[in-house]
């Protein structure tokens, strides 16, 4: 009876330590993928602790670190740690080039263990939202409207595309929906995303029957009427005051013209005081050039007498009596 127990017992355990060891030997043998963003540090472990004699870690082909510890001229260089007491590796500040496969091979007491293979992809996260374009028809014989839409997110990893309309979903960067005037505004939804980050963009359209674009339309052209109307009455203004302006400014010129004196009006009518006594000679232009070579003889004072005086100088040859 207690051998039978026991009997059960130990097949128990035996049975419980065969499925531990196969479901490490499935889970090493299994081919792991960690998905990163650029930037981030990845720990890559190796589920050993003890009793290890030997160990490696490769990248592709190239080995970047052993038991002993990391290898130099690695392509990771100074990114790149190993930690001796778990046989961890870990990479920081990855960049889209260290997607690739990793391998880990060791050895417990000389005996090989199976070969731990992880895939590492690094993706570039969604920084900014997706640009959204969208286009609308006018309503159709059926007034409906049709809305083509365009979503796009600037990123090198591959973006997975999902439209959200109401309770509807869609997927892909692209969608063409009808919707109705009575439906009111219409939201769209865009959402951009890869294994590593999401960014979502929306914009609200709604389908105007032909009244209410044609009162649309009526209402721009009352606006540019109007706008049109005040730039021409401000023109207009401009116009009318540069006129006056001018106007102004020639009446002025004009009578600060006709106000000015002439330099020989100025020099006739200056009349100095002098003594009674002295005889007064004209104060004329005429003063100023006289000719002081020989005596001074009076001489008539103006044109008339000048050509008097001249006719008394010379005897008239002509036959005719001299009329003076």
């Amino acid at each position: 009876m207690v051998g039978g127990r026991l009997s059960c017992l130990f097949t128990y355990i035996v049975g419980l330590l065969l499925g531990v060891f196969l479901h490490d030997v499935e889970a090493s043998g299994e081919k792991q993928v960690i998905h990163k963003k650029v930037g981030d540090s990845v720990e890559l472990l190796s589920n050993l602790s003890t009793g290890v004699s030997r160990a490696s870690w490769k990248y592709g082909n190239l080995v970047v670190a052993d038991e002993k510890g990391v290898i130099p001229n690695n392509p990771f260089q100074a990114r790149v740690m190993f930690n001796k007491a778990n046989f961890g590796l870990t990479v920081r500040e990855l960049t889209l080039q260290d997607s690739g496969e990793f391998s880990f091979a060791s050895a417990i007491k000389d005996q090989q263990r199976p070969t731990v293979s992880i895939t590492l992809k690094v993706h570039e996260p969604i920084s900014k939202r997706p640009d959204l374009i969208l286009n609308i028809s006018e309503p159709g014989l059926n007034g409906f409207c049709t809305v083509y839409l365009d979503c796009k997110a600037a990123s090198h990893s591959n973006i997975t595309y999902i439209w959200t309309v109401g309770n509807q979903r869609h997927t892909g960067p692209k969608l063409q929906q009808t919707i109705r005037p009575q439906d009111g505004n219409t939201t769209f939804s865009c959402t951009a995303s890869n294994v590593v980050s999401e960014m979502s963009a929306l914009q609200s359209v709604r389908c105007r029957n032909n009244t209410d674009i044609l009162s649309k339309k009526d209402n721009n052209l009352h606006i540019h009427l109007w706008i049109l109307s005040a730039a021409g009455g401000g023109l207009l203004i401009l116009i009318i005051i540069i006129v006056i302006t001018v106007c102004l400014c020639k009446r002025r010129w004009s009578g600060s013209d006709s106000n000015e004196l002439t330099v020989y009006a100025d020099i006739s009518d200056f009349s100095p005081e002098v003594d009674p006594s002295i005889k007064a000679k004209p104060c004329s232009l005429y003063d100023t050039i006289e000719n002081r070579t020989g005596p001074i003889q009076e001489k008539p004072q103006t044109i008339y007498d000048k050509i008097q005086f001249e006719r008394m100088r010379k005897a008239s040859v002509s036959p005719y009596q001299e009329v003076s």
